[in-house]
């Protein structure tokens, strides 16, 4: 099992390789922004619907939404 900081530092990661602050991931992902907050933080785990949207907002797969 992956740990939530392992989740919240990939994506920090895949946000700062694109240039995107948390507003603009937000908006790209479909999410609020408290919600990127959360989960960069390693408050909230994303559920599997907001990596489906992560991965595809970021033209990325879902494994690589989480592991490195």
């Amino acid at each position: 099992m992956v740990s939530p900081m392992s989740i919240a530092a990939r994506l920090i990661t895949l946000r700062k390789e694109r240039n995107l602050t948390q507003q603009e991931m937000a908006d790209k992902v479909g999410l609020h922004v408290n919600q990127i907050r959360r989960y960069e933080t390693g408050n909230a785990q994303p559920s599997l619907e907001a990596l489906k949207k992560i991965a595809l907002a970021l033209n990325i797969t879902i494994d690589s939404s989480v592991f490195d």
